[in-house]
């Protein structure tokens, strides 16, 4: 075809890079209307016809055309594009034209005509075998045309509808305010870049976009006018697993009910691959999906105020939360404020009155020893912590720590990765941390596969023998995951569930494995309380009857309250003066009032065990941003009941917490590599001269403050004049200023239309339907937008907590008080329950979608419910085993058995507060059944059918064999009184 390869070859490549278009047999439609735009067209004109069994495609446009000299280099040559050095063109690879074939056109026709020049035509089989080159008449432009055998007679609608998802925003090469017309049959396909209400449009330099709420979600992403990547949420567009799409023609699935998040968003500045059918993950789509978030959080918040408007003094609160989470600017003014105040605060600490003994600036130091050998080397790489974690001691910091050479995905700040578990430790605070290889066993695998899972890369520089992995606390390790180097590795499992690896040589390699959320096979230890002072072990027994989460709010609260966070040289000279005494260190660290984070935490695991609740000390990183914090952390790991690991801190109040480490007297060795001594010199030691991992973390509040030493006596003059003349606050005060001169130059422009009619059911529905599609909308969540029947409102967070242990109620009678409701509302109510309004659009979306207990439903069935004998005997056992579960009757019902727990309604009055009711079918075979046994054989009839009943319940085993175990002996021992068989 080209006068650089034969027609065979060119044949070849142009059905290669067709395919390069995937399985969419429809995308030439997009290609030849954005040839047209590029050639300057004002009009398209598509003709679809069917005859004689023969389809016919026919694009005409009324561009530039061009001349057969400029079709045979560029056109009939595949890589050589004229458009290269014109941006405001789409096109620029020289293959586009060519996805016609896409179409399996049997033959293809192509007419142009420049303005001056003569028109020439060429037509070509569909196999790019014969051409034939003719001079036709026709007006300045391009026509093709292709031909194919006709098929199910949807030609025309399929045409119509690439043509309508791919270009309907198409514009004008020359005039972007003004559309290129495009016609199917005459019918015209464009259409105005707008969603209807509830819709916000915006412009931001060369991207513009409109977000909105409907019935479909659907994200949609154009680049002059072209859609180039569709999605059902902003997240997919950048999620390595998102579902979106590159195809012409997209079915958004349309959900009565609900409403869902859409968007359309459209920049010049994305990249697009060599099909143009797709764009790049670059930052330029990142800032644009970013934006549109923005923008969809304030359109969501605009929508709620027009329909459920706060209170007047929740107000500017709610405005200003808002402005920093949707305002670049407004966040980059608030860390400027704040940048210049961090600046004055160092001038005033450089040369003031020591301010930070005054007001406690520091950080909870942990002690830690490195070898001297890794003095100045390979700072950050990482080896087992025990080797060096001495246990709990005040240490003051004088050093700026280092990350360890830890980098993880995705990148969620304040994740806790525990290097070590400590469950004992003894009394002058030393930990028990050495592992024993005959005490390890094959790790339990818990495959992760889904979003929340953590992958970890970890640069080692380990001695042979054992070492723990850093694991995120309630994470455990997918073993087919890990890597090291490109090897597999084994992995062992410690008696505290730690992740080991037995390496058989020195290491300097990097580790790769992925952690995710996963409850530990094993049940939770029974742990010896550690020895405690009467009183509080008195305060922490007395809490053992409550539930696990509020055991741990009133000991955090009582650690804080007793032991302040302080590394002030007063408070360690004070610790190693008791601890030479042969003082504990819990005892010390009560008598003393103050310690750091792993002291306040150590005497919160010791008060958590005494309350009965599985407790350890875990040390270890913060991470922050795919990386970790430069010092090391300790914070409690505790379980409820068969549940994961879960974090408390005692130290998250107070100043951020770090850990530093003491100078060295020597290494040994030891059977799993050196044994590192120390000698406790009082003089803490810089991260450079430990090795990689032995630095000290903060929590992810705030990063940990460095005390560098005792403050100079202050030069003449007042402080506050010095620090206003100290470089860093002039630095800190200039870059404030520039940042923000460089943000006012580009501001966004927006249009938020709200619809007031509309109610919040459907918002709400959306939200629980596909969380993750609202992730970014806190309001959606956290506003009290579900009405209550006392006329009250909750937010959704907390219809769903309450729906997990199955205390979400609903009801059909709002009322402001509880007169005219049922007894059981009434009785609900005022015991403080929580009933949604079932009268609402909103509480009734809820009460449908998270499985509300209907009281009206309840009132009705529990006042048709009736006891028998045998009901009666049931019940009689129930009580003598320690059950509160009380069965009835019905005639009501429509299933054979139907239960509700009343403890959660918070009677007050009703004779069946507190229990358990389980009302069964009175018309059941089985209860006939039973009730005929019980004259004759009373045991038998008691447990046959409480048999069916706890059956039927769906109980775990142990507590079906302790309730029935009792009974079937006595029904064999009746039978055998009886002289017959059971």
């Amino acid at each position: 075809m080209a006068s650089s390869a034969k027609p065979g070859e060119f044949r070849d490549r142009a059905r290669l890079e067709a395919e390069r278009y995937g399985p969419d047999p429809w995308v030439f439609v997009r290609e030849l209307l954005q040839n047209a735009r590029d050639a300057g067209a004002s009009r398209v004109r598509f003709s679809v016809s069917v005859d004689a069994g023969l389809a016919r495609v026919s694009c005409v446009d009324d561009g530039e055309g061009m001349t057969y000299e400029h079709a045979r280099r560029y056109l009939f040559s595949l890589y050589a594009s004229s458009k290269e050095s014109r941006r405001d063109q789409v096109g620029r690879f020289g293959v586009g034209f060519w996805s016609v074939l896409r179409f399996d056109p049997q033959r293809i026709v192509i007419r142009s005509r420049p303005r001056d020049a003569p028109a020439w035509e060429m037509v070509l089989d569909g196999g790019l075998e014969r051409a034939a080159r003719r001079t036709p008449e026709m007006e300045a432009g391009t026509e093709i045309v292709l031909e194919r055998a006709a098929g199910d007679g949807q030609l025309a609608r399929r045409i119509r509808d690439a043509a309508h998802q791919s270009a309907r925003f198409l514009c004008a090469r020359d005039d972007p305010s003004r559309p290129l017309v495009v016609t199917i049959n005459g019918e015209a396909i464009n259409a105005a870049f707008e969603l209807p209400a509830p819709s916000a449009s915006f412009r931001r330099g060369r991207v513009r976009g409109v977000v909105g709420l409907g019935s479909a979600a659907r994200v949609e992403l154009f680049s002059r006018g072209l859609r180039v990547r569709s999605a059902s949420s902003l997240d997919e567009f950048l999620s390595a697993s998102g579902r979106h799409t590159d195809r012409s023609r997209v079915q958004f699935t349309e959900l009565p009910g609900r409403i869902a998040p859409q968007a359309l968003l459209e920049s010049d500045a994305i990249e697009l691959v060599l099909s143009r059918s797709d764009a790049r993950e670059s930052p330029a789509l990142r800032r644009l999906i970013r934006l549109a978030q923005r923008e969809l959080t304030r359109l969501v918040n605009r929508q709620i105020d027009a329909i459920r408007p706060l209170p007047w003094y929740l107000r500017a609160p709610h405005a200003i939360a808002g402005a920093l989470r949707n305002s670049l600017v407004w966040r980059m003014l608030t860390a400027s404020v704040i940048g210049a105040v961090i600046a004055f605060g160092l001038g005033w600490w450089m040369w003031g009155e020591h301010i930070a003994a005054t007001i406690g600036v520091g950080g909870p130091a942990i002690a830690v020893a490195g070898p001297g050998s890794y003095v100045g080397q390979d700072s950050g790489r990482y080896r087992d912590l025990a080797d060096f974690y001495r246990g709990p001691q005040v240490d003051v910091l004088d050093s700026e720590g280092a990350s360890i050479a830890m980098r993880y995905t995705p990148p969620d700040s304040g994740i806790h990765f525990a290097a070590l578990i400590i469950e004992h430790l003894d009394a002058d605070g030393t930990p028990r941390t050495q592992l024993r290889r005959d005490e390890l066993a094959p790790y339990i695998n818990s495959p992760c596969a889904d979003d929340s899972c953590v992958q970890i890369e970890l640069d080692l520089d380990a001695p042979p023998g054992l070492m723990r992995l850093p694991v995120p606390t309630g994470h455990r390790v997918d073993l087919a995951s890990v890597r090291l180097g490109d090897r597999p590795h084994s992995v062992l499992e410690s008696i505290h569930g730690e992740a080991v690896l037995e390496l058989a040589k020195a290491t300097r390699e990097t580790l790769r494995y992925t952690a995710g959320p996963a409850t530990p096979p094993r049940p939770p230890p029974t742990l010896d309380p550690d020895p405690l002072p009467r009183e509080l072990r008195k305060a922490a027994e007395a809490q053992r009857d409550k539930p696990v989460a509020a055991r741990i709010d009133a000991l955090v609260a009582l650690v804080r309250a007793r032991v302040r966070y302080s590394t002030e040289p007063e408070i360690q000279a004070r610790h190693r003066e008791a601890r030479s005494r042969g003082q504990g260190f819990v005892e010390r660290t009560l008598e003393i009032g103050a310690g750091d984070c792993d002291m306040q935490n150590g005497v919160l695991a010791a008060l958590l065990k005494h309350a009965k609740v599985p407790a350890r000390l875990a040390v270890g990183y913060i991470g922050r941003e795919g990386r970790t914090s430069p010092w090391l952390h300790a914070w409690v790991e505790y379980r409820d009941g068969a549940g994961p690991w879960r974090i408390a801190d005692a130290s998250e109040s107070s100043a951020p917490p770090a850990l530093v480490t003491p100078e060295l007297q020597g290494v040994g060795e030891g059977p799993d590599g050196p044994v590192v001594t120390a000698e406790d010199t009082g003089a803490p030691t810089t991260y450079a001269e430990l090795p990689e991992g032995t630095g000290a973390s903060a929590p992810p509040d705030e990063p940990a403050a460095a005390v560098e030493g005792a403050a100079e006596p202050a030069p003449e003059g007042g402080a506050l004049a010095r620090a206003l003349r100290s470089p860093p606050v002039w630095a800190g005060s200039g870059v404030a200023l520039l940042l923000l001169l460089l943000l006012a130059r580009q501001s966004t422009r927006r249009q938020i239309a709200v619809d007031r009619e509309q109610d919040l059911a459907g918002l709400l529905q959306g939200a629980l339907q596909q969380p993750d599609a609202f992730r970014a909308m806190p309001a959606v969540f956290q506003r009290p937008l579900i009405p209550l029947a006392d006329g009250k409102a909750i937010s959704l967070d907390r219809a769903r907590a309450l729906a997990a242990t199955g205390a979400l109620l609903r009801t059909g009678r709002r009322v402001s008080g509880v007169d005219g409701t049922t007894h059981l509302t009434a009785d609900a109510i005022a015991g403080g329950a929580t009933v949604l309004d079932d009268t609402s659009p909103e509480g009734q979306a809820v009460a449908d979608a998270l499985g509300a207990i209907d009281l009206d439903e309840w009132d009705g069935l529990l006042a048709d419910a009736r006891t028998t004998p045998l009901l009666d005997a049931v019940n009689h056992h129930f009580v003598t085993s320690g059950e509160r579960w009380r069965v009835l009757a019905s005639q009501a019902l429509s299933v054979p058995l139907k239960s509700i727990d009343l403890a959660q309604l918070r009677l007050r009055r009703a004779p069946l507060r507190g229990k358990r009711v389980v009302l069964v079918d009175e018309r059941s075979l089985w209860l006939a059944d039973c009730d005929a046994l019980l004259t004759e054989s009373p045991k038998l009839a008691v447990f046959s059918a409480i048999e069916v009943i706890v059956e039927r319940l769906d109980l775990a085993p142990e507590q079906r064999a302790r309730l029935l175990s009792e009974l079937a002996g006595d029904a064999i021992r009746e039978a055998a009184r009886r002289g017959g068989v059971a």
